[in-house]
Protein backbone atom coordinates (compact mmCIF):
# COMPACT_ATOMS: atom_id res chain seq x y z
CA UNK A 1 0.00 0.00 0.00
CA UNK A 2 1.00 3.21 -0.98
CA UNK A 3 0.59 6.18 0.91
CA UNK A 4 0.83 9.98 -1.04
CA UNK A 5 2.16 12.84 0.84
CA UNK A 6 3.21 16.34 -0.39
CA UNK A 7 5.96 16.98 -2.86
CA UNK A 8 5.64 12.87 -4.12
CA UNK A 9 5.60 13.24 -7.95
CA UNK A 10 2.26 10.56 -8.79
CA UNK A 11 4.39 9.32 -12.05
CA UNK A 12 7.44 10.21 -14.29
CA UNK A 13 10.68 10.30 -13.57
CA UNK A 14 13.13 13.07 -11.43
CA UNK A 15 14.10 14.35 -14.82
CA UNK A 16 10.84 16.39 -15.54
CA UNK A 17 11.89 18.69 -12.84
CA UNK A 18 15.29 19.50 -13.87
CA UNK A 19 14.23 19.64 -17.50
CA UNK A 20 11.70 22.68 -16.47
CA UNK A 21 14.85 24.26 -13.99
CA UNK A 22 17.30 24.16 -17.13
CA UNK A 23 14.78 24.94 -19.98
CA UNK A 24 13.91 28.40 -17.60
CA UNK A 25 15.04 31.61 -19.47
CA UNK A 26 13.51 33.14 -15.96
CA UNK A 27 15.84 36.11 -14.50
CA UNK A 28 16.34 36.58 -10.89
CA UNK A 29 15.34 40.18 -9.89
CA UNK A 30 18.89 41.74 -9.97
CA UNK A 31 20.86 43.14 -7.08
CA UNK A 32 18.66 45.99 -4.85
CA UNK A 33 15.87 44.76 -6.13
CA UNK A 34 13.13 43.83 -3.43
CA UNK A 35 9.51 41.82 -3.24
CA UNK A 36 7.37 45.28 -3.01
CA UNK A 37 4.25 44.58 -1.09
CA UNK A 38 1.05 45.08 -3.47
CA UNK A 39 0.90 46.47 -6.52
CA UNK A 40 -0.96 45.29 -10.05
CA UNK A 41 -0.02 43.17 -12.55
CA UNK A 42 -1.56 43.09 -15.57
CA UNK A 43 -1.10 39.93 -17.80
CA UNK A 44 -2.49 39.70 -21.38
CA UNK A 45 -4.42 36.46 -21.81
CA UNK A 46 -4.60 35.01 -25.25
CA UNK A 47 -7.97 33.71 -25.09
CA UNK A 48 -11.20 33.71 -22.09
CA UNK A 49 -13.41 31.00 -21.92
CA UNK A 50 -16.25 30.90 -24.28
CA UNK A 51 -19.12 29.70 -22.23
CA UNK A 52 -20.17 30.52 -18.84
CA UNK A 53 -16.93 31.62 -16.71
CA UNK A 54 -17.25 29.31 -13.43
CA UNK A 55 -15.25 25.93 -12.85
CA UNK A 56 -17.56 22.96 -12.73
CA UNK A 57 -19.19 23.99 -16.39
CA UNK A 58 -15.68 25.22 -17.81
CA UNK A 59 -13.07 23.02 -17.79
CA UNK A 60 -10.96 25.86 -20.52
CA UNK A 61 -7.03 26.94 -20.13
CA UNK A 62 -8.06 29.96 -20.30
CA UNK A 63 -10.45 29.26 -17.77
CA UNK A 64 -8.01 27.71 -15.62
CA UNK A 65 -5.87 30.88 -15.71
CA UNK A 66 -8.82 32.80 -13.49
CA UNK A 67 -9.72 28.84 -11.66
CA UNK A 68 -6.66 28.55 -10.15
CA UNK A 69 -6.07 31.65 -8.51
CA UNK A 70 -9.83 32.06 -6.95
CA UNK A 71 -10.30 28.69 -6.40
CA UNK A 72 -8.64 25.55 -4.34
CA UNK A 73 -8.51 21.88 -5.77
CA UNK A 74 -7.29 19.04 -3.84
CA UNK A 75 -4.07 19.05 -5.15
CA UNK A 76 -1.84 20.64 -7.64
CA UNK A 77 0.90 20.38 -9.88
CA UNK A 78 4.01 23.15 -9.02
CA UNK A 79 6.06 24.75 -11.98
CA UNK A 80 8.33 21.70 -11.39
CA UNK A 81 5.37 19.19 -12.13
CA UNK A 82 5.61 18.13 -8.64
CA UNK A 83 2.43 16.91 -6.95
CA UNK A 84 1.58 19.11 -4.13
CA UNK A 85 -1.31 19.03 -1.66
CA UNK A 86 -4.04 21.84 -1.48
CA UNK A 87 -6.71 21.28 0.07
CA UNK A 88 -6.15 17.55 0.75
CA UNK A 89 -3.14 16.83 3.60
CA UNK A 90 -3.05 13.31 1.91
CA UNK A 91 -4.61 10.58 -0.70
CA UNK A 92 -4.38 7.01 -0.27
CA UNK A 93 -5.55 4.23 -2.62
CA UNK A 94 -6.40 0.86 -2.08
CA UNK A 95 -4.64 -2.17 -3.36
CA UNK A 96 -6.21 -2.05 -7.26
CA UNK A 97 -6.42 1.62 -7.55
CA UNK A 98 -9.72 1.70 -7.84
CA UNK A 99 -11.06 3.53 -4.26
CA UNK A 100 -9.04 6.70 -3.17
CA UNK A 101 -9.15 8.03 0.64
CA UNK A 102 -8.55 11.71 0.77
CA UNK A 103 -7.98 13.80 3.75
CA UNK A 104 -8.73 17.24 3.69
CA UNK A 105 -8.36 20.50 5.75
CA UNK A 106 -10.25 21.81 8.67
CA UNK A 107 -8.71 25.17 8.55
CA UNK A 108 -9.87 27.01 5.35
CA UNK A 109 -12.51 29.05 4.35
CA UNK A 110 -14.15 30.75 1.94
CA UNK A 111 -14.38 34.14 0.51
CA UNK A 112 -17.76 35.35 2.40
CA UNK A 113 -15.97 33.84 5.48
CA UNK A 114 -18.02 30.30 5.80
CA UNK A 115 -15.79 27.53 6.47
CA UNK A 116 -14.62 24.89 3.98
CA UNK A 117 -16.35 21.20 4.65
CA UNK A 118 -15.87 17.94 3.72
CA UNK A 119 -19.58 18.52 2.00
CA UNK A 120 -18.48 21.27 -0.65
CA UNK A 121 -16.16 18.80 -2.48
CA UNK A 122 -18.70 15.93 -2.39
CA UNK A 123 -21.25 18.75 -3.74
CA UNK A 124 -19.18 20.09 -6.57
CA UNK A 125 -17.64 16.74 -7.63
CA UNK A 126 -21.53 15.73 -8.20
CA UNK A 127 -22.10 18.81 -9.64
CA UNK A 128 -19.79 18.13 -12.34
CA UNK A 129 -20.42 14.60 -12.51
CA UNK A 130 -24.80 14.99 -12.77
CA UNK A 131 -24.16 18.05 -15.30
CA UNK A 132 -24.81 17.83 -19.00
CA UNK A 133 -23.21 20.97 -20.08
CA UNK A 134 -19.82 20.85 -18.14
CA UNK A 135 -16.54 20.22 -19.87
CA UNK A 136 -14.46 19.16 -16.76
CA UNK A 137 -16.74 15.91 -16.80
CA UNK A 138 -14.64 14.32 -19.31
CA UNK A 139 -11.55 14.38 -16.53
CA UNK A 140 -13.85 12.30 -14.45
CA UNK A 141 -14.88 8.89 -16.53
CA UNK A 142 -13.68 7.01 -13.86
CA UNK A 143 -15.08 8.63 -11.15
CA UNK A 144 -18.51 6.39 -10.01
CA UNK A 145 -18.87 8.01 -6.81
CA UNK A 146 -17.60 10.17 -3.86
CA UNK A 147 -18.68 10.56 -0.67
CA UNK A 148 -17.81 11.06 3.14
CA UNK A 149 -15.25 8.73 5.21
CA UNK A 150 -15.66 7.68 8.55
CA UNK A 151 -12.88 9.82 9.90
CA UNK A 152 -13.17 13.18 9.93
CA UNK A 153 -12.23 15.20 7.34
CA UNK A 154 -11.81 12.40 5.10
CA UNK A 155 -13.50 11.14 1.79
CA UNK A 156 -13.74 8.54 -0.50
CA UNK A 157 -13.73 8.40 -4.14
CA UNK A 158 -14.94 5.31 -5.63
CA UNK A 159 -13.91 4.51 -9.03
CA UNK A 160 -15.28 2.39 -12.13
CA UNK A 161 -12.04 1.05 -13.23
CA UNK A 162 -8.36 0.85 -11.55
CA UNK A 163 -6.18 4.03 -11.93
CA UNK A 164 -3.35 4.85 -10.09
CA UNK A 165 -2.94 8.32 -11.99
CA UNK A 166 -5.96 9.44 -10.10
CA UNK A 167 -4.73 12.14 -7.92
CA UNK A 168 -3.40 13.98 -11.19
CA UNK A 169 -7.36 14.42 -11.96
CA UNK A 170 -8.36 16.12 -8.99
CA UNK A 171 -5.88 19.16 -10.07
CA UNK A 172 -8.50 19.57 -12.70
CA UNK A 173 -11.53 20.12 -10.02
CA UNK A 174 -11.88 23.52 -8.32
CA UNK A 175 -13.91 23.38 -5.32
CA UNK A 176 -17.00 25.84 -4.93
CA UNK A 177 -18.97 26.17 -2.13
CA UNK A 178 -22.29 24.42 -1.76
CA UNK A 179 -24.39 26.96 0.06
CA UNK A 180 -23.87 29.99 -2.75
CA UNK A 181 -23.42 27.66 -5.98
CA UNK A 182 -26.68 25.88 -5.19
CA UNK A 183 -28.44 29.00 -4.33
CA UNK A 184 -27.19 31.06 -7.43
CA UNK A 185 -26.59 28.16 -9.93
CA UNK A 186 -23.98 28.24 -12.82
CA UNK A 187 -24.85 31.78 -14.58
CA UNK A 188 -25.15 33.84 -11.74
CA UNK A 189 -23.01 32.39 -9.53
CA UNK A 190 -20.43 33.05 -12.74
CA UNK A 191 -21.24 36.75 -12.24
CA UNK A 192 -20.25 36.67 -8.58
CA UNK A 193 -18.15 33.12 -8.40
CA UNK A 194 -16.61 32.42 -4.66
CA UNK A 195 -13.39 30.16 -3.75
CA UNK A 196 -11.31 29.72 -1.10
CA UNK A 197 -8.19 30.56 -3.14
CA UNK A 198 -5.42 32.90 -2.87
CA UNK A 199 -7.28 36.18 -5.05
CA UNK A 200 -10.88 36.68 -4.78
CA UNK A 201 -13.04 37.31 -7.80
CA UNK A 202 -14.13 41.53 -8.10
CA UNK A 203 -15.15 41.79 -11.56
CA UNK A 204 -15.28 40.52 -15.33
CA UNK A 205 -16.09 42.50 -18.70
CA UNK A 206 -16.33 39.87 -21.63
CA UNK A 207 -13.94 40.24 -24.33
CA UNK A 208 -12.42 42.64 -22.10
CA UNK A 209 -10.86 41.80 -18.70
CA UNK A 210 -11.35 39.52 -15.35
CA UNK A 211 -10.25 41.42 -12.38
CA UNK A 212 -9.13 39.57 -9.32
CA UNK A 213 -7.55 41.01 -5.66
CA UNK A 214 -5.91 39.81 -2.90
CA UNK A 215 -7.33 37.10 -0.90
CA UNK A 216 -6.12 38.87 2.82
CA UNK A 217 -7.24 35.68 4.47
CA UNK A 218 -5.88 32.96 2.45
CA UNK A 219 -5.06 30.08 4.44
CA UNK A 220 -1.73 29.50 2.40
CA UNK A 221 -0.47 33.46 3.27
CA UNK A 222 -2.06 36.13 1.58
CA UNK A 223 -0.11 37.01 -1.96
CA UNK A 224 2.26 39.12 -2.24
CA UNK A 225 0.12 41.28 -5.26
CA UNK A 226 -2.63 43.22 -4.39
CA UNK A 227 -4.46 42.62 -7.66
CA UNK A 228 -4.18 41.07 -11.26
CA UNK A 229 -6.08 41.97 -14.13
CA UNK A 230 -6.68 39.51 -17.22
CA UNK A 231 -6.82 41.23 -20.25
CA UNK A 232 -7.60 39.76 -23.10
CA UNK A 233 -5.61 39.95 -26.00
CA UNK A 234 -5.37 37.00 -28.42
CA UNK A 235 -2.87 38.77 -30.98
CA UNK A 236 0.61 38.02 -30.24
CA UNK A 237 2.10 41.38 -32.02
CA UNK A 238 -0.12 42.97 -29.30
CA UNK A 239 0.51 40.85 -26.76
CA UNK A 240 4.54 41.29 -27.18
CA UNK A 241 3.91 44.91 -27.94
CA UNK A 242 1.89 45.95 -24.61
CA UNK A 243 5.24 44.68 -22.47
CA UNK A 244 7.02 46.83 -24.57
CA UNK A 245 5.05 50.17 -23.90
CA UNK A 246 4.71 49.27 -20.55
CA UNK A 247 0.69 49.06 -21.05
CA UNK A 248 1.00 45.33 -19.47
CA UNK A 249 3.67 43.39 -17.75
CA UNK A 250 3.27 39.69 -18.68
CA UNK A 251 2.19 38.05 -22.60
CA UNK A 252 2.94 34.68 -24.06
CA UNK A 253 4.84 35.50 -27.43
CA UNK A 254 6.13 32.88 -30.38
CA UNK A 255 9.10 31.85 -30.79
CA UNK A 256 10.16 34.06 -34.26
CA UNK A 257 9.08 37.57 -32.27
CA UNK A 258 12.40 36.54 -29.98
CA UNK A 259 14.64 38.44 -31.39
CA UNK A 260 13.60 41.26 -32.33
CA UNK A 261 13.38 42.07 -28.26
CA UNK A 262 16.05 40.03 -26.93
CA UNK A 263 18.32 42.78 -26.40
CA UNK A 264 16.02 45.41 -24.57
CA UNK A 265 17.06 45.97 -21.17
CA UNK A 266 12.92 46.33 -20.54
CA UNK A 267 11.85 43.44 -21.09
CA UNK A 268 12.69 39.76 -19.73
CA UNK A 269 12.25 36.47 -21.86
CA UNK A 270 10.98 33.71 -20.12
CA UNK A 271 10.39 30.16 -21.27
CA UNK A 272 9.44 26.73 -20.01
CA UNK A 273 9.66 23.22 -22.26
CA UNK A 274 5.68 22.99 -22.12
CA UNK A 275 3.72 19.55 -21.36
CA UNK A 276 2.53 19.55 -25.15
CA UNK A 277 3.33 17.43 -27.98
CA UNK A 278 3.32 18.80 -31.52
CA UNK A 279 2.53 15.54 -33.67
CA UNK A 280 1.72 14.22 -36.91
CA UNK A 281 -1.88 12.44 -37.08
CA UNK A 282 -1.70 9.61 -39.34
CA UNK A 283 -5.06 8.19 -41.31
CA UNK A 284 -3.82 4.52 -41.43
CA UNK A 285 -6.15 3.49 -43.74
CA UNK A 286 -5.16 6.12 -46.53
CA UNK A 287 -4.18 5.27 -49.38
CA UNK A 288 0.16 5.26 -48.84
CA UNK A 289 -0.40 5.18 -45.71
CA UNK A 290 -2.19 2.18 -45.14
CA UNK A 291 1.22 0.73 -44.56
CA UNK A 292 3.51 0.85 -42.08
CA UNK A 293 7.02 0.62 -44.07
CA UNK A 294 5.39 3.71 -45.78
CA UNK A 295 5.16 5.14 -42.15
CA UNK A 296 8.32 4.00 -40.55
CA UNK A 297 10.09 6.02 -43.91
CA UNK A 298 8.02 9.54 -42.66
CA UNK A 299 9.15 8.68 -38.54
CA UNK A 300 12.49 8.44 -40.34
CA UNK A 301 12.41 11.46 -42.99
CA UNK A 302 11.98 14.29 -40.32
CA UNK A 303 14.25 15.70 -38.93
CA UNK A 304 12.87 16.90 -35.32
CA UNK A 305 15.77 18.51 -33.97
CA UNK A 306 16.22 20.93 -36.98
CA UNK A 307 12.52 21.80 -37.18
CA UNK A 308 12.93 22.97 -33.41
CA UNK A 309 16.55 24.84 -34.20
CA UNK A 310 15.53 26.94 -37.27
CA UNK A 311 11.62 26.79 -37.28
CA UNK A 312 10.94 27.50 -34.26
CA UNK A 313 14.43 28.91 -33.57
CA UNK A 314 15.11 26.49 -30.83
CA UNK A 315 11.86 27.49 -28.98
CA UNK A 316 11.08 23.60 -28.09
CA UNK A 317 12.62 20.11 -27.67
CA UNK A 318 12.51 17.26 -30.16
CA UNK A 319 10.24 14.80 -29.24
CA UNK A 320 9.39 11.18 -29.77
CA UNK A 321 6.91 10.41 -27.29
CA UNK A 322 3.41 11.17 -27.08
CA UNK A 323 3.84 12.60 -23.67
CA UNK A 324 6.09 15.87 -22.89
CA UNK A 325 9.26 14.75 -20.48
CA UNK A 326 7.28 17.13 -17.50
CA UNK A 327 4.35 14.58 -18.15
CA UNK A 328 3.63 11.97 -16.59
CA UNK A 329 4.22 8.63 -18.57
CA UNK A 330 7.44 10.09 -20.07
CA UNK A 331 9.95 7.21 -20.12
CA UNK A 332 13.48 8.62 -20.90
CA UNK A 333 14.84 5.16 -21.95
CA UNK A 334 13.36 5.50 -25.47
CA UNK A 335 15.36 7.04 -28.04
CA UNK A 336 14.13 9.69 -29.98
CA UNK A 337 13.42 7.74 -33.91
CA UNK A 338 16.90 8.70 -35.69
CA UNK A 339 16.42 11.50 -38.90
CA UNK A 340 17.76 8.71 -41.43
CA UNK A 341 16.64 10.04 -45.09
CA UNK A 342 18.71 6.54 -46.50
CA UNK A 343 16.64 4.86 -44.73
CA UNK A 344 13.70 6.69 -45.07
CA UNK A 345 14.25 6.08 -48.64
CA UNK A 346 14.56 1.86 -48.74
CA UNK A 347 12.31 1.96 -46.53
CA UNK A 348 10.14 3.00 -49.49
CA UNK A 349 11.45 0.98 -51.80
CA UNK A 350 10.61 -2.29 -49.65
CA UNK A 351 7.04 -1.03 -49.46
CA UNK A 352 6.98 -0.49 -53.12
CA UNK A 353 5.48 3.32 -52.97
CA UNK A 354 4.34 4.61 -56.11
CA UNK A 355 4.40 8.17 -55.66
CA UNK A 356 0.55 7.93 -53.86
CA UNK A 357 -0.41 11.36 -53.18
CA UNK A 358 -0.42 11.78 -49.32
CA UNK A 359 -2.34 14.80 -48.05
CA UNK A 360 -0.76 17.21 -45.35
CA UNK A 361 -3.60 19.15 -43.22
CA UNK A 362 -2.76 21.94 -41.10
CA UNK A 363 -4.26 24.94 -39.25
CA UNK A 364 -3.04 28.40 -40.84
CA UNK A 365 -3.41 29.62 -37.39
CA UNK A 366 -3.96 29.05 -33.52
CA UNK A 367 -2.88 26.50 -31.32
CA UNK A 368 0.81 25.89 -33.35
CA UNK A 369 2.84 28.50 -33.01
CA UNK A 370 4.42 28.82 -36.57
CA UNK A 371 1.94 25.67 -37.70
CA UNK A 372 2.60 27.11 -41.62
CA UNK A 373 6.13 27.06 -41.28
CA UNK A 374 6.53 23.49 -39.89
CA UNK A 375 4.03 22.27 -42.31
CA UNK A 376 6.26 23.25 -45.29
CA UNK A 377 9.44 22.28 -43.29
CA UNK A 378 7.63 18.37 -43.21
CA UNK A 379 6.47 19.12 -46.58
CA UNK A 380 10.19 19.68 -47.38
CA UNK A 381 11.81 16.66 -45.66
CA UNK A 382 9.26 14.06 -47.00
CA UNK A 383 9.68 15.37 -50.93
CA UNK A 384 13.07 15.28 -50.69
CA UNK A 385 12.83 11.41 -49.65
CA UNK A 386 9.90 11.02 -52.73
CA UNK A 387 7.04 11.12 -51.46
CA UNK A 388 4.19 13.16 -52.99
CA UNK A 389 2.69 15.85 -50.63
CA UNK A 390 -0.48 17.59 -50.94
CA UNK A 391 -0.30 20.70 -48.56
CA UNK A 392 -3.64 21.48 -47.32
CA UNK A 393 -4.28 24.39 -45.15
CA UNK A 394 -7.38 25.38 -43.20
CA UNK A 395 -8.38 27.68 -39.94
CA UNK A 396 -8.06 26.30 -36.62
CA UNK A 397 -11.75 25.80 -36.15
CA UNK A 398 -11.97 23.88 -39.20
CA UNK A 399 -8.70 21.49 -38.54
CA UNK A 400 -9.95 21.14 -34.92
CA UNK A 401 -14.05 20.02 -35.86
CA UNK A 402 -12.21 17.35 -38.26
CA UNK A 403 -10.58 16.24 -35.46
CA UNK A 404 -12.87 16.23 -32.83
CA UNK A 405 -15.93 14.86 -34.91
CA UNK A 406 -13.58 11.86 -36.12
CA UNK A 407 -13.77 12.84 -40.11
CA UNK A 408 -12.11 11.19 -42.27
CA UNK A 409 -9.33 13.30 -42.21
CA UNK A 410 -7.29 12.55 -45.57
CA UNK A 411 -3.65 11.18 -44.70
CA UNK A 412 -1.51 13.30 -42.20
CA UNK A 413 -2.46 16.16 -40.03
CA UNK A 414 -0.60 18.30 -38.05
CA UNK A 415 -1.72 18.61 -34.09
CA UNK A 416 -1.47 18.87 -30.90
CA UNK A 417 -2.04 17.60 -27.19
CA UNK A 418 -1.35 19.12 -24.22
CA UNK A 419 -2.66 17.41 -20.98
CA UNK A 420 -4.10 20.00 -18.32
CA UNK A 421 -3.71 17.25 -15.56
CA UNK A 422 0.17 16.46 -16.73
CA UNK A 423 -0.82 12.31 -17.03
CA UNK A 424 -0.36 10.66 -20.29
CA UNK A 425 -3.62 8.93 -19.56
CA UNK A 426 -6.14 11.01 -21.52
CA UNK A 427 -3.42 11.74 -24.84
CA UNK A 428 -2.79 7.73 -24.76
CA UNK A 429 -6.48 6.65 -24.34
CA UNK A 430 -7.01 9.39 -26.89
CA UNK A 431 -4.44 8.07 -29.57
CA UNK A 432 -5.10 4.39 -29.18
CA UNK A 433 -8.03 3.62 -27.64
CA UNK A 434 -10.58 4.92 -29.74
CA UNK A 435 -9.72 8.47 -29.44
CA UNK A 436 -10.28 10.80 -32.03
CA UNK A 437 -6.97 10.92 -33.21
CA UNK A 438 -6.92 6.70 -32.93
CA UNK A 439 -7.54 5.51 -37.03
CA UNK A 440 -5.80 2.16 -36.18
CA UNK A 441 -7.98 0.91 -33.17
CA UNK A 442 -4.66 -1.60 -32.72
CA UNK A 443 -5.86 -4.18 -29.78
CA UNK A 444 -2.04 -4.21 -28.48
CA UNK A 445 -1.80 -0.79 -28.02
CA UNK A 446 -4.94 -0.25 -26.49
CA UNK A 447 -4.29 -3.17 -24.15
CA UNK A 448 -0.92 -0.78 -22.94
CA UNK A 449 -3.02 1.88 -22.17
CA UNK A 450 -5.77 0.42 -19.80
CA UNK A 451 -2.41 -1.72 -18.61
CA UNK A 452 -0.59 1.81 -16.77
CA UNK A 453 -4.03 2.22 -15.24
CA UNK A 454 -3.50 -0.93 -12.91
CA UNK A 455 0.17 -0.06 -12.16
CA UNK A 456 2.02 2.76 -9.96
CA UNK A 457 5.36 4.70 -10.39
CA UNK A 458 8.57 3.00 -12.34
CA UNK A 459 5.93 -0.04 -13.60
CA UNK A 460 3.72 2.26 -15.06
CA UNK A 461 6.93 4.38 -16.73
CA UNK A 462 7.76 1.11 -18.32
CA UNK A 463 4.31 0.69 -19.81
CA UNK A 464 4.14 4.02 -21.74
CA UNK A 465 7.55 3.38 -22.97
CA UNK A 466 6.73 0.04 -24.44
CA UNK A 467 3.66 2.19 -25.94
CA UNK A 468 6.26 4.58 -27.23
CA UNK A 469 8.03 1.88 -28.81
CA UNK A 470 5.19 0.27 -30.54
CA UNK A 471 4.22 3.33 -31.24
CA UNK A 472 7.59 4.29 -33.25
CA UNK A 473 7.56 0.86 -34.81
CA UNK A 474 4.43 0.89 -35.97
CA UNK A 475 3.92 4.74 -37.14
CA UNK A 476 0.14 5.49 -35.80
CA UNK A 477 1.00 8.87 -34.43
CA UNK A 478 4.37 10.64 -35.56
CA UNK A 479 4.77 12.33 -32.54
CA UNK A 480 7.51 16.22 -33.57
CA UNK A 481 8.55 18.13 -30.33
CA UNK A 482 7.29 19.80 -27.30
CA UNK A 483 7.37 23.39 -27.88
CA UNK A 484 8.14 26.02 -25.23
CA UNK A 485 6.08 28.44 -23.52
CA UNK A 486 7.56 31.92 -23.98
CA UNK A 487 6.96 34.69 -22.49
CA UNK A 488 7.67 38.57 -22.45
CA UNK A 489 7.85 40.01 -19.17
CA UNK A 490 7.86 43.37 -17.21
CA UNK A 491 12.02 42.80 -15.56
CA UNK A 492 10.28 44.11 -11.84
CA UNK A 493 8.24 40.61 -11.93
CA UNK A 494 9.42 37.63 -9.91
CA UNK A 495 7.12 34.91 -11.30
CA UNK A 496 7.83 31.15 -12.19
CA UNK A 497 6.56 30.08 -15.76
CA UNK A 498 4.39 26.70 -15.79
CA UNK A 499 5.02 24.14 -18.09
CA UNK A 500 1.42 23.61 -18.37
CA UNK A 501 0.91 27.82 -19.68
CA UNK A 502 -1.42 28.92 -16.14
CA UNK A 503 -0.39 31.43 -14.42
CA UNK A 504 -0.18 30.44 -10.82
CA UNK A 505 0.28 33.70 -9.28
CA UNK A 506 -0.10 33.21 -5.36
CA UNK A 507 3.81 33.44 -5.08
CA UNK A 508 4.41 36.52 -7.28
CA UNK A 509 5.72 39.55 -6.81
CA UNK A 510 6.89 42.97 -8.13
CA UNK A 511 10.15 44.15 -7.12
CA UNK A 512 11.41 48.17 -6.23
Amino acid sequence: MTRYSPSRLLTGTAAAALLLSACSDSTEPAGDQTPAEGGELIIAAVAEPENVTEPVVDGSLAGYNYYYNVFDRLTMFDAEGQMQPELATEWEPNEDFTEWTYTIRDDVTFHDGEELTVDDVIFTYNEVLNSTDSSVTGYLNVLDTVEAGEEENTLIFTLNTSFSAFPSLTTAVSIVPEHVYSELGSEEFAQQPVGSGPFQFVSYTRGVEYVIERNEDYWGGAPSLERVTFQTVSDQDARLNGVISGSVDLGQISPNQVGAVADDPNIVIESVTSNGVVFLGVNTGAEGLDDPLVRQAIIHAVDRESIVENVLTGGGLANGQIVAQSVGGYDDSVQLPAYDPELAEQLLAEADYQGETITLEYATDGRIPLSTEVAQAIQGYLTAVGISVEMSGMDQSTLSNRVSATQDLRGLFLNTWAPSTMDGDMPATNFFCGGSNDYTHDETACGLVEAQREVDEQERTDVFGELAELNIEQGFIMPLYSPDNIYAANPNLDWQPRADGLFVLKDASLTE
